[in-house]
């Protein structure tokens, strides 16, 4: 049987391991975070640079048995793997990367005219927040304060011409007789 003190003792053990249990999830949410958003930064600054784009473009390939078609979660996964998050390379769509991005404390959001750089664009054949996505972008800048196109980095290297390229954002286009789909949600650190 506890004594009185020793119960006294005992909840303010208890009550100082809850305190310090808390405080230690807080701190690690927030260097979470931190580390996630110097993802971003670091995923532009990774595929800024045309040897590196290539470099990623070719591993998207090597991945996907040689074919460059089809590459778009490959190559974004490949850039954030540059980047530090360890985005394993069995992720193969766009629903695979959408839940390990989720898990690893990412967040959707539906606003596309607060996008920045580094943020993870998911777009879809009819603009339908509830369709899966069929394919992904890392957004880097707008071209104009309109905020319908943007400045981004994909594996559609044989459309464009580049792996970064202008690319329609907040509506749906054709280019080379191909449809292109619009974005409709993008992911980032909470």
């Amino acid at each position: 049987m506890i004594k009185i003190k020793d119960k006294k003792k005992y909840i303010i053990i208890v009550l100082t391991l809850i305190v310090v249990i808390t405080a230690f999830k807080i701190v690690s949410l927030y260097l979470k975070r931190q580390s996630l958003e110097k993802v971003s930064v670091a995923t532009v600054s990774y595929l800024s640079v045309t040897s590196n784009r290539r470099k990623n473009i070719d591993e998207a390939a090597r991945l996907n048995s040689g074919s460059y078609t089809n590459t778009c979660v490959y190559f974004a996964s490949g850039a954030l793997r540059a980047a530090g998050l360890d985005v394993p390379k069995s992720v193969a769509n766009t629903t695979q990367l959408t839940e390990f991005l989720q898990k690893e404390g990412y967040k959707k959001y539906y606003d596309l005219g607060k996008l920045k750089p580094g943020d993870i664009c998911f777009a879809a054949p009819s603009g339908n927040i509830n369709e899966t996505p069929d394919h992904t972008y890392i957004f880097k800048k707008w071209t104009d304060s309109s905020h319908k196109d943007a400045y981004i980095f994909d594996n559609q290297l044989t459309e464009y011409g580049s792996c970064y390229h202008v690319r329609n954002i907040t509506y749906k286009t054709v280019r080379n007789g191909k449809s292109k789909s619009q974005a409709i949600y993008f992911m980032r650190a909470k």
